[in-house]
C-alpha cells in the first residue's frame, strides 16, 4: 500500500489530469476518516492517487476474491459485509484508525445507478464515535464520466479538469450517544453534498446483493 502511494498514486493522478483542492485539510498525522460520495470503481483508487498519505479503504467482501481481490487487499482494502451491524468489524477498523492509518469510507454503501447522493448509512458514525478521530468529507466529480457503473473505462484519457476531488474541512467526531451520531452523519453529508454538486436524495441507496457493484 505504501509502495504503491508512493510510486504509483503520482503516475495515476497525473494520467487521469485530476485536480484537487483542499487536500491540504487532511492532517498530516494521525487516524482520520475520509468519506465522499460514490460513483464508480474508480472512486477510491482517484481519492488514494491525490493524497498526501497513505489511504486503506472500506470495501465489499465480493472484491477480496480472486486475483483482483489480492491487488485490492495489497492496495489498503478492508473487506467488509454490506448490510450488517457487525460489531466486530467496526472495533477493527477503528483500531486501525487508532494506530494512525487513514480510512476511506463511501457511506452511502453502494455507488449511485442514479448520480443522485443518497442518505448516508449509520457506520461511518459508529466508526467515528469508536475510534474518536476527524473525519474530511470529500466530493468526487466526474468519475462516473471516466468509469461508468456496470461498464468498462473509458478508453481516452480524461480532459483535464474532468475529474475533481474536493475536500472540506475537518467534522469532529461524534460521541456514542445516537442522537450525536445522527447530527454528525447529516453533517457529514451535508458537507459532501456541497462538495460532490450531485442532487440530494432521501432515501437510502438500494444494495443488490447479486451485483457486483460496491
Amino acid at each position: 500500500m505504501r509502495f504503491a502511494h508512493r510510486w504509483v498514486g503520482p503516475q495515476v493522478a497525473r494520467l487521469l489530469r485530476a485536480q484537487a483542492t483542499g487536500v491540504v485539510a487532511v492532517p498530516a498525522e494521525g487516524g482520520v476518516l475520509l468519506a465522499a460520495n460514490h460513483r464508480s470503481f474508480l472512486d477510491h483508487y482517484l481519492l488514494a492517487a491525490v493524497l498526501h498519505r497513505p489511504m486503506r479503504f472500506l470495501g465489499k467482501v465480493e472484491l477480496a476474491r480472486g486475483a483482483f481481490g489480492r491487488f485490492n487487499q495489497m492496495m489498503g482494502m478492508v473487506a467488509i459485509e454490506r448490510g450488517t451491524a457487525d460489531l466486530g468489524m467496526v472495533d477493527t477498523i477503528a483500531e486501525l484508525l487508532r494506530a494512525g492509518d487513514v480510512m476511506g469510507i463511501f457511506p452511502e454503501g453502494t455507488r449511485s445507478a442514479t448520480g443522485e447522493l443518497y442518505r448516508f448509512r449509520s457506520g461511518m458514525a459508529r466508526i467515528a464515535a469508536a475510534a474518536q478521530v476527524p473525519t474530511v468529507p470529500v466530493g468526487l466529480i466526474g468519475t462516473a464520466q471516466v468509469w461508468p457503473r456496470h461498464s468498462r473505462p473509458a478508453p481516452r484519457r480524461p480532459t483535464a479538469g474532468v475529474l475533481r476531488v474536493n475536500f472540506g474541512s475537518v467534522i469532529p467526531p461524534p460521541t456514542s450517544d445516537p442522537r450525536s451520531r445522527r447530527a454528525f452523519t447529516q453533517q457529514v453529508h451535508d458537507a459532501v453534498a456541497e462538495l460532490c454538486e450531485q442532487p440530494v436524495n432521501d432515501s437510502f441507496a438500494p444494495i443488490a446483493k447479486d451485483r457486483t457493484a460496491t
